[in-house]
């Protein structure tokens, strides 16, 4: 398996894992994680982007030629209330191809992007995982990571 910077001809196996990920949360809620019809376009623009946006790490895990998984971490701005002592990441779009890969690939992705991010003054990252991604929040949960917030939907007849 190799860890390395995401290039343009990964895009389409990130969109394609990302849009198989939205529709398995669309599942979980339906409201909230309900996938717009142009979703696909609208990340791969989004993908294409955030390869050259500065503050940001875009990561994919290969084997063979076969992209098992990615993660995204983006510099964001604490809540003027809030000092982390110093920058924190946000890391929303976090796939891998199987559930059983979190543990070794995602912790493998997580574990690269967080030495990156420390190695620049990063303070903190703060990981988005959806309430019934078990894998992942295992995997989170081994790798030191501690719930800091969690959201409560419902929808709204």
């Amino acid at each position: 398996m190799d860890v390395r910077k995401a290039v343009t001809a990964d895009i389409e196996a990130a969109v394609e894992l990302a849009e198989r990920n939205r529709r398995q949360f669309h599942k979980y809620q339906p409201t909230l994680w309900r996938k717009a019809a142009s979703s696909a376009a609208a990340t791969t623009t989004s993908f294409v982007e955030l390869l050259t946006e500065p503050g940001t790490y875009f990561l994919v895990a290969v084997e063979g030629t076969r992209l098992q998984g990615f993660l995204i971490a983006r510099k964001f701005p604490a809540p003027p209330v809030f000092d982390p002592g110093g920058d924190t990441y946000l890391i929303d779009d976090f796939c891998v191809l199987e559930p059983r890969l979190w543990l070794t690939l995602g912790e493998a992705l997580l574990s690269h992007v967080s030495t990156l991010i420390h190695e620049h003054g990063g303070a903190q990252i703060v990981v988005v995982s959806v309430d019934r991604d078990l894998g992942k929040a295992e995997m989170l949960r081994r790798s030191g990571l501690t719930i800091a917030s969690s959201w409560w939907t419902r929808a709204l007849d």
